[in-house]
């Protein structure tokens, strides 16, 4: 009778299932089959990452002395795991914390199934994920046991044919489970992150901040460091993507490396910091126009603004009234992104601004800006200001309109954040300069001359040693300035109107 039961629900939820999938898809046939077949694949995915952490806690529960007994038939049977949990050491609740975290992450790839998978109707393709060559190009069975700070750094050479390749974490069991899959796809210009689980694959990962740096004929460097809450990744020394643990990384035990590449190599360290940066990711300096005697200015001198002539307005002719200062070539590429700048410690102090020039990209999404200490990923840095512009569909308004969010990380969280919707004078295509000033009580923000927002300090802005920048424009200069004052006025050259009476 059980069985009869168990049978009939099974039924009726696919059948609801299937129905959902034909009422979210319109009733068409294709697109609804992909949908409810993705749906599935994705329900069997999770529910064997929730299967692969029970087991995980009762292995870790086996092997310790127990203060009191545990019923680990009710866990095979479907106990209720948080009343089970109530007589677990303090090892496993924290195994209980990541497998809530696992869960919640799959309820998000859930939420963004119909973005991530379904809304071009192409069905999940697995031949992305298997190679005319079943031998790997590298493999180590020996890579000692995972904790938080290992960091694997994995180099060689892409081929000149490459279409794709991958870096996996393996474990070494009957179905050869892949904690961690890093997937470069050359032509697709993106890098896809996944899991298999008894040989069915989770939702891809692919957005990342970082532009895509890979070029068949080059060599590469992909470090994978370990940390309790994911796996960090970084390209060729600078971040890529964080990947949350889908199952536990604590029983893998083999890395393997296949696809269109050669000569690779792998070196396993324990480090304090990342990402391992190269010549090419180093923090370059600030320039500095902070000399002595700079702090007067006269009224009616204008600030200079030296952006290349081709960073003006795109889609109409440049005349003379509205063209900025040049001083550069026409095929200066700029900054390269992300950007690390590096200042003198206590050199952002009251009365200076850091100036930022550059070009907002045609299509934005977003950008940022943090005023941090160190360059470090991991551990977190101290931010003393976070400024991120998003340009989302939802924002309303004229062009240039931009959800500011202003926030600072620090005694290990993020503060509460300040967000406002503004005219930013941010425009697709257009050039800006970006002025934060240090004042008496916050950093105050303005565009093109125009102040927009301000942050109340957190911490002192003197900590203040790096400046990174990543995100949707065209970097062409950063420089720490006097905000000068007025010469017979009492006010700064940027200053808060709130404030002060106009000059």
């Amino acid at each position: 009778m059980t069985a009869i039961i168990l049978l009939v629900c099974r039924s009726v939820r696919e059948l609801l299932d299937l129905s959902d999938a034909f009422w979210q898809n319109a009733f068409n046939i294709d697109r609804s089959l992909t949908y409810y077949h993705t749906k599935r694949r994705l329900e069997l995915f999770r529910f064997h990452c929730r299967e692969f952490w029970l087991r995980q806690y009762i292995k870790n529960a086996e092997s310790m002395h127990r203060r009191r007994d545990v019923d680990f038939a009710a866990i095979e049977a479907g106990a209720d795991c948080n009343q089970i949990i109530e007589n677990f050491d303090d090892t496993a609740q924290e195994l209980h914390l990541r497998f809530q975290e696992a869960e919640r992450q799959h309820l998000c790839q859930m939420d963004y199934l119909s973005d991530i998978e379904i809304v071009d109707g192409r069905e999940f393709n697995a031949s992305f994920y298997e190679y005319s060559d079943a031998l790997p190009k590298y493999s180590n069975e020996q890579i000692g046991k995972l904790s938080e700070g290992v960091s694997f750094t994995i180099t060689g050479k892409i081929a000149i044919n490459c279409e794709r390749f991958s870096i996996n974490l393996v474990h070494n069991n009957e179905t050869r489970d892949v904690a961690l899959h890093i997937n470069p796809r050359l032509p697709q210009n993106y890098i896809v992150r996944n899991t298999k689980v008894a040989d069915i694959w989770g939702s891809e990962e692919v957005s990342s901040a970082l532009p895509f740096l890979l070029r068949r004929g080059d060599n590469f460097a992909i470090q994978v460091l370990i940390t309790d809450a994911c796996y960090m990744i970084s390209v060729n020394g600078n971040h890529f993507a964080e990947y949350a643990h889908r199952i536990p990384y604590i029983a893998v035990k083999i890395l393997e490396v296949k696809g269109d590449v050669e000569d690779v190599e792998m070196q396993r360290i324990i480090v304090e910091n990342y990402p391992q940066r190269l010549p090419e990711s180093q923090a370059k300096n600030i320039a500095l126009h902070i000399e002595d005697g700079l702090d007067e200015i006269d009224a009616n001198i204008e600030e200079a603004i030296n952006i290349p002539h081709e960073w003006c307005l795109i889609s109409a002719p440049v005349t003379h009234s509205d063209s900025p200062k040049s001083t550069h070539s026409t095929n200066d590429p700029g900054l390269t992104l992300p950007y690390y700048g590096s200042l003198p410690t206590q050199s952002l102090v009251e009365g200076r601004c850091l100036k930022i020039e550059g070009r907002v990209r045609l299509l934005p999404h977003s950008f940022y800006i943090n005023l941090q200490q160190g360059r470090d990923i991991w551990p977190h840095p101290v931010i003393a200001f976070h400024l991120n512009p998003r340009f989302s569909k939802a924002s309303s308004g004229a062009i240039g309109k931009a959800v500011v969010c202003r926030n600072a990380w620090y005694n290990g969280s993020w503060a509460e954040e300040e967000r406002s919707e503004l005219d930013t004078n941010f425009r697709p295509g257009r050039t800006f300069s970006l002025a934060i000033v240090c004042a008496k009580e916050s950093f105050e923000v303005y565009v093109n001359r125009q102040f927009i927002t301000e942050f109340k300090y957190k911490v002192s802005p003197e900590i203040v040693d790096t400046v990174y920048i990543q995100g949707d424009l065209k970097l062409w200069n950063v420089t720490l300035e006097h905000n000068p004052m007025v010469k017979g006025k009492n006010v700064r050259i940027y200053h808060n109107p709130m404030y002060y009476d106009e000059y």
